[in-house]
C-alpha cells in the first residue's frame, strides 16, 4: 500500500543535477574574475561575464528553492538543501559584487597583492 502512496507523492530528483550546473556556474565566475585581475581592456568584459553567470546561478537557486517547496520526498533533509544552495548562491553572489564595484570605479589594473592566491 505505501509504494502507491509514494507513486502518487511528488518526488524530485534532479537536486543533484542542479547543484552541479550551480557549481558550474560558480567555477565560470570565478575563472572570469580571476582573469578579470589580469587587468588591460578586457576587465569589462570579464565583469559582464561573471554577471551573466551570475545570473544563471541565481535562475538555478530559484528552481532549486521551488522544487523544495512543491516536492514531497527530497534526497536529503529540506533544509540542508536550502542551506546548500544559498552558500553556494552567496559565493557567487559576492564574484558579482566584486565585478559591479570594479566597473563603477573602472579599474582596469590591479597590485600583485590584489591578483595573489594566496
Amino acid at each position: 500500500m505505501a509504494r502507491w502512496l509514494q507513486a502518487l507523492l511528488p518526488r524530485e530528483d534532479r537536486f543533484f543535477d542542479l547543484f552541479a550546473a550551480h557549481s558550474r556556474a560558480i567555477l565560470a565566475g570565478a575563472t572570469e574574475l580571476r582573469s578579470l585581475l589580469d587587468g588591460g581592456e578586457e576587465v569589462l568584459r570579464h565583469c559582464k561575464a561573471i554577471i551573466e553567470h551570475e545570473a544563471a546561478a541565481d535562475a538555478i537557486t530559484r528552481d532549486v528553492l521551488q522544487s523544495v517547496r512543491r516536492t514531497f520526498i527530497t534526497p536529503f533533509d529540506r533544509a540542508d538543501i536550502q542551506d546548500l544552495i544559498t552558500a553556494m548562491d552567496d559565493a557567487i553572489d559576492e564574484m558579482q559584487q566584486t565585478a559591479k564595484a570594479i566597473t563603477l570605479f573602472e579599474f582596469r589594473s590591479f597590485e600583485p597583492e590584489m591578483r595573489s592566491h594566496s
